[in-house]
């Protein structure tokens, strides 16, 4: 199901993890850029074009929980270009902030020293030190559940049942908790979790989940009133 044409070592939690290291390295330079660029190399963007929509989505949503978690601020919506550069090694990504001024459409009339004023705006201003970070070939990722009680339940295989019947992986003792709640699925962008029909349904990070979810590193689970949270390592 998740074959393609082209293999890559980069995993879309190793961009995840480090857009949010960059943003953390960059947290001297308030307010923080809003739009990033991540480089590779052809071969290894090329694995990610049916699901770069989805990727995108998924980087922009941790770098704006990260930041309102974190209390940074930022001068517009975080967005993510993803682009080739043959000039990468194979296997390794550059992440740094976009620094290429919007061009801005001026209304009839409009005056020049407006213009002015809004480009001298610190606000406005881009990160003017890049921080650039390369990261190394990702082969595995070590992955587990931290339940509330502290246990820590590592990941492995391509699937995990999660429920209140005792055939599941993970078990709650918890009537809140259908007999077989929710699933963990390993492919090939990382753990993803979908919900299984459940009476009480899945929630990630407090909001319920439709359809499948790609997990970050971080992120709380609920299934009814029991919670776990995913952690990579």
């Amino acid at each position: 199901m998740f074959a393609r044409a082209y293999a890559t070592s980069i995993r879309p939690i190793s961009l995840g993890r480090q857009l949010i290291g960059l943003l953390d390295a960059s947290a001297d330079h308030q307010p923080l850029s809003g739009s990033y660029v991540i480089r590779m190399q052809s071969s290894d963007l090329a694995a990610f074009v049916d699901v770069k929509a989805h990727l995108i989505r998924e980087l922009v949503i941790a770098a704006t929980e990260h930041c309102e978690k974190q209390g940074y601020e930022y001068n517009e919506p975080f967005s993510v270009v993803l682009e080739d550069d043959e000039a990468i090694k194979s296997g390794t990504f550059q992440i740094s902030p976009q620094l290429t001024p919007k061009i801005v459409t001026q209304p009839a009339g409009s005056t020049s020293a407006s213009t002015s004023a809004t480009s001298a705006s610190p606000s406005a201003r881009p990160i003017e030190e890049v921080a650039e970070i390369i990261s190394t070939p990702v082969t595995a990722v070590n992955a587990a559940l931290v339940l509330s009680t502290g246990q820590r339940i590592n990941l492995s295989g391509e699937t995990i049942k999660i429920g209140r019947h005792a055939t599941c992986s993970v078990v709650f003792a918890d009537s809140n908790v259908s007999r077989e709640h929710a699933q963990l699925i390993n492919n090939i962008d990382g753990w993803s979790i979908v919900d299984l029909g459940s009476t009480n349904g899945t929630k990630v990070n407090g909001v319920k989940i439709v359809g499948q979810k790609l997990l970050m590193t971080g992120d709380e689970l609920a299934f009814g009133t029991s919670t776990a949270r995913f952690e990579v390592s």
